[in-house]
């Protein structure tokens, strides 16, 4: 696939999640102060495509050699991280993001995984990657407004508990295959080709922007669904 066309097809995207998680949280405001943490949020997320996509083209992400540590696992651990705290701290926050059926229609944009297959019938992406991760995305895509639609009804909650644990577990054998299969010290599977095109730009944004987004918003979903206490006030 054509370096033009690949960054068309997930830069687009990153940045239509970007714009569209920043909609969610500005419509979901109830005062000023919610309405300061949304803008405040949105600049983040902006920010943070920018400096990944920046990093990404320069090679950051890059496996340096076979000992080295994985780049892009220190950039997840440091993101989550980061989120973890962010959540836990702002109560604005949390409240934001705390209308269900918007948390699961975001997932719409694990369409991209349609690229992953696209790359490995280019032969640019091994098959054991390529195909769990990416029919998984697409599962998790074209469901998503329909479970969302469906959450209120008789067995909603179920569905959409289903919906986002298939969602995580599609993240972690993603992320695991990803690391198995590409050069660096957990190189499990020698297969040809690697997978890492996953650490070069543009492909480089899905592990260390859109995933770790992705896992936050199953999180947070799940957290309510099973109860967890959220945000100080119940959110209509």
């Amino acid at each position: 696939m054509p370096r033009e066309l690949l960054t068309l097809l997930v830069v687009l995207p990153t940045w239509a999640v970007v714009v569209a998680l920043f909609y969610v949280m500005w419509i979901e405001r109830r005062s000023s102060r919610q309405a300061q943490v949304a803008i405040t949020a949105g600049a983040v997320l902006a920010v943070w495509a920018a400096v990944a996509s920046t990093l990404a083209a320069r090679g950051v992400f890059v496996q340096p050699d076979a000992h080295t540590t994985p780049p892009v696992g220190i950039n997840l651990l440091v993101v989550f991280a980061a989120m973890a705290v962010s959540l836990a701290s702002s109560t604005s926050l949390r409240s934001l993001l705390a209308n269900q059926k918007n948390l699961i229609r975001l997932n719409v944009w694990r369409l991209v995984g349609a690229v992953f297959l696209l790359l490995m019938i280019n032969g640019q992406m091994p098959a054991l990657w390529a195909l769990p991760a990416g029919i998984g995305d697409i599962i998790v895509g074209v469901t998503a407004f329909w479970v969302a639609s469906k959450l209120e009804l008789p067995g909603g909650r179920l569905r959409a508990i289903v919906f986002n644990l298939f969602g995580l577990a599609d993240l972690v054998v993603a992320v695991g295959l990803g690391v198995t299969t590409s050069p660096g010290p957990a190189q499990l599977f020698h297969t040809s080709p690697t997978s890492e095109l996953a650490t070069h730009f543009p492909l480089a944004l899905v592990p260390t922007f859109l995933v770790p987004l992705a896992f936050m918003l199953h999180v947070a979903s799940l957290w309510q669904l099973f109860g967890g206490t959220w945000a100080s006030q119940p959110h209509p």
